[in-house]
């Protein structure tokens, strides 16, 4: 299991500060009254379920509400941890209307229906220009296939464990972000949580409907609050596949040459 970790009963809750705090405690020996596991067995299932993830190729059904309406569209979504991804907004009749694909530190967009391509920096800002969702995209892909944004590093001082009424928090940092996990009411499964920088609270986050697949209890709906910009999103999987294969080219979108396409000026990135 994951040491060391601080253990608290009714502890205040993360800020900032948190970058500073160190040290570790021992475990309690008794349970709050409603949990029905061992506090540490939640962080054994986080690192557990950070080893089982590396690849998802799935379909699913997004909800969208936010500065630029409300909406729902099919959306085709592939995922390879930790920084590539590729999704496809579907029309009814299965064509792609829409294409975003991220490749490391670039980021590609396509919409062959509106002739529109460009190229710029994979960051929350021009996810915030393109989407409407202001979201660094690694936390962002790492929702995707259902894990809390950040990695949670075996050994880190930093790392609080906090046993509330109903349910275990786990609290940690990653580099500028922070986040807040709480565990469902068995003790067992991640169910919600927060991510956040110095400056405040990026997100809120929720998974739900879990089923069994590959030895992981996979959450098939995905929810999350933006803040900066106020969207919400839900993100309901019809079929999920987990670390298949992936073709090496599929994170590339490569410049159309009909020369009826405008380009778009994303900011500095390199086209593939």
């Amino acid at each position: 299991m994951i040491r060391p970790v601080r253990l608290l009963i009714g502890a205040a809750p993360l800020v900032a500060t948190l970058l500073l705090l160190e040290g570790c405690a021992g475990l309690p020996e008794t349970l709050a009254p409603s949990l029905q596991a061992r506090p540490e067995l939640f962080l054994d299932r986080l690192h557990a379920e950070e080893a089982a993830v590396r690849t998802l190729r799935g379909l699913a059904s997004v909800r969208y509400d936010g500065p630029a309406g409300r909406g729902s569209a099919t959306q085709a979504i592939v995922v390879a941890l930790p920084d590539r991804v590729r999704l496809e907004t579907l029309s009814p009749v299965g064509t792609a209307v829409l294409l975003l694909a991220i490749r490391g530190g670039d980021l590609t967009m396509y919409a062959p229906t509106r002739k529109e391509y460009g190229v710029g920096p994979a960051t929350r800002e021009t996810l915030g220009r393109l989407a409407r969702i202001s979201v660094p995209p690694g936390p962002l892909l790492r929702l995707l296939v259902g894990l809390p944004p950040l990695p949670i590093h075996p050994g880190d001082p930093r790392v609080k464990l906090t046993v509330e009424a109903a349910a275990v928090r786990v609290e940690s940092v990653d580099g500028v972000f922070w986040q807040r996990i709480w565990s469902s009411p068995d003790g067992v499964a991640p169910e919600r949580g927060e991510l956040g920088e110095a400056a405040g609270l990026l997100l809120t986050f929720t998974f739900g409907d879990r089923r069994r697949l590959n030895d992981v209890l996979f959450p098939f709906a995905v929810h999350f609050d933006e803040a900066a910009m106020g969207t919400r999103l839900g993100i309901q999987y019809e079929t999920v596949r987990l670390n298949e294969p992936l073709e090496a080219g599929l994170f590339e979108v490569p410049r159309p040459a009909d020369g009826a396409t405008r380009i778009l000026d994303l900011g500095a990135g390199s086209a593939p």
